[in-house]
């Protein structure tokens, strides 16, 4: 009987291990920990001017298992390596941005692309170095031009919140007049721009957009000016200048970029928007809803002390986008791809304006933008050109035209001698042909026409102060 028990009972043993094993996953080892960065993005100045300097910026992700104490981080222009151990503390999925210690500086006026690279992770090789590499591409100008600021707020008169937007743009107005353009973009009341509002894309109202670089920046009055203090000093790659005319509803601006780099590549356009000052209005859609009323959110530049909704007889609407010439994303072939130190591009822009603007109070703002990501490189507010008398000098109101009509060239008879500035309008406003600063000689300036016949607009300035005549070509 022992026996028998003992032969049943390993016989029950061997059955249950068996199916136990049958049943069983096969068993594998855990990997070991590993050391994993990958490189998410790089920043470098888009613009260096000649001799600065400038630092590297790394954005990483711990994607391994292995906390991350260490990396070694390098950037090579193509004329060597650069790198340095950096101590970073990532915990695993956590991503931080590093600074290389190692300054770029250049001299030659050129384009630089620079590979940054990740070499290795708490003093080891990276387990995947195929995600550890990209390329930033910098442009060195020759020279500084200083940065306009552009301010793009979202607003409308529903918008109790947006008195805040109001009073912010009043504000850096005030305290940075040459430093800065602020438009205003409407939304949801009789004074929206449907395209603006699409490409600004707010999130929410009022909203503002800085350089269409810096998005969804918060709106306020005491914190405005901290953007146009810190980005006016960005290096600007172009110049921008130019000058606008409205000759029976037409609008001609006749603009200019003047490039102080030399890159073969690049992706830019020229816009322009039309904006509007003074803008009152009687129907419902002009009157302001206001939170501020009553003064439970604090002061407001004075809407604290107007009701809930203000009525539209008091309310006056500064800054208002009006139209985008070249669209929200600028006009394509407006610059071309390969651009060199000092080249001038020349462009213009034609619009029709509404008779229910006010033609007085309507100025125009050139942009430079990078079409590649959006952003505006700089801005200029164009000058408008007089085709009438203009707070006329003496010296200017005794000037003469003749012959007229001319053939080919005609004469300016002067009071005094001196120099002046002389520019040819075609009776649609756009520029025909700029004379730049002349001299007088015997209180006379000849100048040659070649010009196809018919009524044009000669406009001689002197000072700030300007008289245009008019001139018929035979």
């Amino acid at each position: 009987m022992k026996k028998l028990y003992f032969l049943a009972t390993a016989f029950y043993l061997t059955g249950f291990m068996n199916a136990n094993s049958f049943n069983q996953k096969p068993i594998t080892s855990k990997p070991a920990a590993d050391n994993d960065i990958q490189v998410v993005s790089g920043k470098i100045n888009k613009f260096l001017v000649a001799g600065s300097e400038t630092a590297i910026r790394l954005t990483i992700k711990n994607v391994g298992t292995n906390n991350i104490t260490s990396v070694e981080f390098n950037w090579n222009d193509g004329t060597g390596d650069h790198k340095e151990k950096i101590t970073a503390y990532l915990n695993v999925g956590q991503q931080r941005e590093i600074t290389h210690p190692i300054l770029t500086s250049y001299t030659d006026i050129a384009s630089k692309n620079i590979t940054l690279t990740i070499t290795k992770v708490n003093d080891n090789a990276d387990s995947n170095p195929a995600d550890n590499n990209l390329t930033v591409t910098t442009s060195v100008v020759s020279q500084f031009l200083p940065k306009k600021v552009v301010f793009e707020e979202g607003t409308g008169t529903w918008c109790g919140w947006c008195p805040r937007g109001m009073v912010a743009l009043d504000k850096v107005n005030e305290d940075y007049p040459n430093d800065q353009i602020s438009i205003a973009v409407h939304n949801g009341d009789p004074m929206v721009l449907a395209a603006y509002n699409a490409g600004a894309a707010f999130a929410g109202y009022p909203g503002m957009n800085v350089d269409r670089e810096l998005k969804g920046v918060d709106v306020s009055p005491n914190s405005i000016g901290n953007h146009v203090a810190t980005r006016k000093l960005i290096a600007a790659p172009a110049k921008l200048s130019g000058e606008y005319s409205i000759i029976n509803n037409q609008l001609t601006a006749n603009v200019a970029a003047q490039f102080f780099i030399v890159n073969n590549n690049v992706n830019y356009r020229l816009a322009a928007v039309v904006v509007e000052d003074e803008v009152q209005g009687t129907a419902s859609g002009y009157r302001q809803s206001n939170y501020y009323a009553g003064g439970g959110n604090g002061p407001m530049g004075g809407f604290e002390n107007l009701p809930a909704t203000v009525p539209a007889n008091q309310m006056i609407y500064n800054h208002v986008g009006r139209a985008l010439l070249g669209g929200y994303a600028g006009q394509t072939g407006s610059i071309p791809t390969s651009v060199t130190d000092e080249q001038i591009v020349n462009y213009t822009f034609s619009y029709t304006v509404p008779a229910a603007y006010n033609q007085e109070k309507l100025s125009t703002v050139l942009l430079l933008l990078d079409a590649t990501d959006g952003t505006i490189l700089n801005a200029v507010k164009l000058d408008k050109t007089a085709l009438a008398v203009n707070n006329i000098k003496p010296n200017a109101a005794n000037i003469t035209l003749y012959p007229n009509p001319a053939k080919s060239d005609f004469n300016l008879k002067l009071a005094a001698d001196g120099t002046y500035n002389v520019v040819i309008f075609d009776v649609s406003g756009k520029m025909v042909k700029n004379y730049g600063v002349v001299k007088s000689n015997s209180k006379t300036i000849n100048l040659p026409i070649n010009l196809t016949p018919g009524k044009y607009f000669v406009n001689i300035s002197q000072d700030g102060n300007s008289i245009t005549k008019d001139l018929l070509v035979k």
